[in-house]
């Protein structure tokens, strides 16, 4: 009788040992959300955008907009694989200005826009975004 609710006992634990192992491939087969990881460079009229903001907005969908700092010429930007609109805003430092101050003993550097409406406001851009890694320039030119 000992080796008979032994044997049940063991039996009972391979199943279950089988079955988490089991559900434990099933979970582990989903990878998730489709994700696409967007870098590269903006450049306006051949110089690298110093400071500035990307934006990938879905074309005709739900999807989640990407957003993306540019520093340096330089950005990353993740979001959902699909069409998007980009919108691209950036600026630099005004030549010979003085530094402005909003709280006294801080200063900043004066800063202009430098990227024209139709690749912001009133956008021309888009780009169809794929599945993984991929490298994507922005040349502008005004």
């Amino acid at each position: 009788m000992f080796f008979v609710s032994q044997y049940r006992t063991i039996k009972m634990r391979f199943s279950l040992l089988i079955g988490f192992m089991f559900l434990s491939l099933l979970l582990g087969c989903d990878s998730g959300p489709a994700i696409a990881h967007v870098s590269g460079q903006v450049t306006m009229d051949g110089t690298p955008v110093e400071m500035g903001q990307i934006f990938f907005e879905p074309i005709g969908g739900d999807s989640t907009i990407g957003t993306g700092i540019i520093a340096d010429g330089e950005f990353e930007v993740v979001c959902p694989p699909g069409n998007y609109k980009v919108v691209i805003t950036g600026t630099r430092k005004i030549p010979g200005a003085k530094p402005i101050s909003n709280i006294p003993g801080e200063e900043i550097d004066a800063r202009e826009s430098i990227i024209p409406e139709k690749y912001n406001r009133q956008t021309t851009l888009t780009k169809e975004v794929q599945q993984g890694e991929q490298s994507v320039n922005f040349h502008l030119e005004k």
